[in-house]
């Protein structure tokens, strides 16, 4: 309850001082609810505080107090006009899909409530903001460059560590996800097709890949909600040409590139539309520069804040994408070919499982089809995990049909193609990067499905699809949910969840305790997930080489000496990276550390596929550390 408690006062908070910003820059929308806006605003700038408080080293409790004191005493008067504003009686005429989304709701707050298992979420999401928020403050990450791929979302997850823990981390996780699920609903019942606005948000929220994305703390459901916005407030703007429409719209695109580098192609995309408006009403050219300066300046603003930290840090705002144009510290060139060689092999090993390659020219062309049919062929995960529905599929080419409001629809459903589009062909073809543009393709493809099918048709089709989507979420919930639920309810410890479910937690729960607190672990994996280490560490990936360069080892006294320098006690290894030989490189590596962990290494402990190894002296007797790391 605690953590419940908390995030109403932080939700309360970021609204309040959401609205006082877009009052102060008179960005309010004239109709509709204002709430919303205000309340991802206020998130996003909730993640600017967080990166600020952390660059100041005073990310704790009290100056996250103050702050949001300061943001209920300024926003307070617009947030309580807001809350009246709302009508309650919209909620009550859209019950069914109320109910729907509220039993969904309802089941994946019990996986939030749960320790976190599996995922990126313990690779970085979760991993950099509890260390901010156990130092209270950045900590210098040149042994990962994950560090440096932390953004709005992550800095609010500082937040919420350091105000409790990663339950409420995660609860504001699934606050995003509700939010962008109210942020389609409003596109389309303001703009698209009115009175289907509940329909897109319920076939939203109950897709399987929204139920992996609100159990499992990430940076992508905040581009879909920021994303959305853009799109809802550009439309306020066409129809109404006022400069505080275009205002807000510029700050959600910008917020929208602040919460991930993919993330920057919704303002370029939207700054691209805006463009076009102009042009195409003929608007004297110094009146088009001067909207458009204001859009990007403002867009920028709010984009810039984690990217002018990585230029601090390492000199190059995208860190470590883009080395070829802006350089940096702690990188390489042979960094830069070794990653995306490793994404290439990524790809084709998923590829094979439908029988194809990587989606390269005119090849791209089947992505749509693979994306809806085979989501399994992706990545190394459920295939419901990953599953988009296929609705956008089946419905996206009615949209020729579509004669009402279809300027608009025709825009959002532009954005959303456009979107996935270059991301797909210029970035990744995978169904995580691609949903904020899959989103808004669905959004638009609502209005196209009823204009196909007429109206009882069409309430026959949602509750097909809404079913579809519950039958296949539901397989998502073997075998957690059960044990999740147990946890939930206090019948089951934390601690003896992981320890049935996951197997890194349960080699760290041996490591940690075997490793002293002066210690110091160097860990030995190519893809590390150190969520649940508790001692100092220092991840050895070769996939990136900002602080040790395998390139340049000789063999394993090479590694020793760096090890020794390191201040390292000991060694966590993967044992299947031991044996790793997908390509000439990593099978040099993976030799490497099978000889360094023979010759200087004493084993400690072996559990769950992972191995832990005391180092011989003189290593472990190194000194010469700064004692930042891990």
């Amino acid at each position: 309850m605690i953590d419940v408690g908390l995030l109403v006062l932080v939700l309360a908070a970021s609204a309040a001082g959401g609205l006082a910003v877009l009052r102060g820059l008179d960005a309010l929308p004239q109709d509709g609810d204002p709430v919303l806006p205000g309340l991802a605003v206020g998130l996003g700038f909730a993640g600017v505080l967080g990166l600020g408080l952390a660059e100041a080293q005073a990310l704790r409790p009290p100056w996250i107090a103050l702050a949001g004191g300061l943001a209920l005493a300024a926003g307070s008067a617009p947030l309580v006009r807001g809350v009246r504003r709302l009508d309650p009686r919209a909620a009550l005429r859209a019950w069914p899909f109320v109910a729907v989304c509220g039993a969904v709701a309802a089941v994946e707050v019990v996986a939030m409530l749960a320790p976190p298992v599996g995922g990126d979420q313990t690779k970085y999401h979760l991993v950099y903001p509890r260390l901010y928020a156990a130092h209270g403050g950045l900590v210098d990450t040149p042994w990962s460059f994950w560090g440096q791929m932390q953004f709005l979302q992550n800095f609010l997850f500082a937040i919420a560590f350091a105000l409790r823990g990663d339950v409420l981390a995660r609860l504001l996780n699934g606050a995003i996800g509700v939010a962008a699920a109210l942020a389609v609903g409003r596109l389309v019942g303001r703009h698209l097709a009115r009175g289907a606005g509940a329909v897109a948000a319920t076939i939203f929220f109950t897709l399987p890949i929204t139920f992996s994305l609100m159990t499992r703390a990430g940076a992508d459901l905040g581009v879909v909600l920021y994303a959305t916005l853009a799109a809802d407030a550009l439309l306020d703007w066409i129809a109404s040409e006022r400069r505080g429409d275009l205002r807000r719209t510029a700050i959600v695109a910008g917020l929208a590139g602040g919460s991930k580098v993919m993330g920057l192609l919704v303002p370029a995309l939207v700054g691209t539309a805006v463009l076009v408006v102009l042009l195409r009403r003929a608007v004297p050219l110094r009146r088009v520069a001067g909207r458009a300066l204001g859009f990007g300046l403002l867009a920028l603003v709010c984009a810039a804040p984690c990217y002018l930290r990585n230029v601090r840090d390492t000199g190059n705002p995208l860190y470590p994408f883009g080395y070829a144009v802006f350089g940096g510290r702690n990188w390489s060139r042979a960094a830069s070919a070794y990653l995306a060689d490793y994404y290439e092999q990524y790809q084709s090993t998923y590829a094979e499982r439908r029988d194809d390659a990587p989606y390269a020219g005119l090849r791209l062309a089947r992505f749509p089809w693979d994306l809806t049919m085979h989501p399994d062929s992706f990545e190394n995960a459920a295939r419901q995990a990953l599953d988009v529905g296929p609705f956008v599929l089946a419905f996206a080419p009615a949209l020729v049909l579509v004669r009402r409001r279809r300027s608009g629809v025709l825009v959002t459903a532009a954005l959303g193609v456009v979107y996935a589009g270059v991301i797909a062909g210029a970035a990744w073809a995978h169904p995580r990067y691609v949903v904020p543009g899959v989103v808004l393709v669905l959004a638009a493809a609502v209005p196209a499905a009823r204009a196909l099918l007429g109206p009882r048709l069409f309430v026959a089709l949602v509750a097909l699809t809404v079913a579809g989507n519950l039958a296949l979420t539901s397989r998502l919930l073997r075998p957690l949910w059960p044990d999740q639920l147990r946890v939930a309810m206090g019948r089951l410890h934390g601690e003896d969840f992981l320890r049935r479910h996951s197997t890194r937690f349960a080699f760290w729960e041996g490591a940690n305790a075997a490793v002293p607190p002066s210690g110091r672990v160097l860990v030995l994996e190519k893809v590390p997930h150190p969520y649940y280490i508790e001692r100092p560490f220092v991840l050895a990936s070769y996939l990136e080489q900002g602080m040790i360069d395998y390139r340049q080892l000789r063999g394993p006294e090479d590694l020793a000496d760096v090890a020794r320098r390191l201040g390292i006690t000991h060694v966590a290894v993967d044992v299947a990276a031991l044996e790793a030989m997908s390509d000439p490189f990593e099978a040099t590596v993976s030799r490497l550390w099978r000889a360094f962990v023979a010759q200087d290494g004493e084993l400690v402990l072996r559990r769950g596929g992972f191995a832990l190894y005391a180092l011989r002296p003189p290593t472990a007797f190194a000194s010469g550390t700064d004692g930042r790391h891990g």
